[in-house]
């Protein structure tokens, strides 16, 4: 059942991920870039850069994360599938996905500086655009080191247009010390390539 939890569990599970990366070249299998995973819901392509590794696949999702170029730095790009109630509106359908994402952002860890979001038909089926940056103040860089980071956010939420029971969010993100410059572009390229099957 959908929970307006869902996308701030989503958001940990983002941070999880990319606390594993330091470990991830001896744990994790390496991905090809534009690896193109194909399934009956989704087909899902892998990040088209070098130096990723999927960190999980199953029925709920793909993960999958690579190190960044400094100390401290980690890039997570996810796909989760999740199940959100039925919506008559494309208003109803980003208030719930908005909820969602702002019922928890602001806790002892995160502060959010920007969040922005924006319904989208382009696809073809109901999808919010949403952008947040955080100052995740708990940031683990060690086995016993935490650090104040910058975490940056780019997501799509969508229902799908055949399983109208089920919704996907992909997800692509940063951590680290700045902002980074590319995220968008970056992003953008990982998010056109999860598409549902024709």
């Amino acid at each position: 059942m959908f929970r307006l939890r869902f996308i701030t569990a989503l958001l940990l599970t983002t941070i999880g991920l990319s606390a594993c990366v330091a470990s991830a070249s001896r744990r994790y299998p390496e991905v090809q870039p534009g690896m193109v995973y194909r399934g009956p819901i989704l087909n899902i392509t892998a990040p088209n850069s070098a130096g990723w590794h999927m960190l999980k696949s199953d029925p709920s999702g793909v993960a999958f994360a690579r190190d960044g170029n400094a100390p401290g730095e980690s890039f997570a790009a996810q796909v989760a599938i999740f199940n959100p109630p039925q919506t008559d509106s494309p208003e109803e359908f980003e208030a719930l996905i908005v909820k969602g994402a702002k019922s928890d952002a602001e806790t002892e860890r995160f502060s959010t500086s920007k969040f922005t979001h924006q319904f989208t038909a382009a696809r073809g089926y109901p999808c919010v655009q949403m952008q947040n940056i955080s100052e995740d103040r708990q940031a683990k860089t060690g086995p016993n080191k935490t650090e104040t980071l910058i975490l940056q956010n780019e997501h799509l939420y969508c229902r799908h247009p055949v399983h109208k029971d089920i919704g996907f969010a992909i997800t692509y993100s940063y951590r680290g010390r700045s902002l980074y410059s590319e995220l968008q572009k970056e992003a953008q390229s990982f998010i056109e390539g999860i598409q549902v099957p024709k």
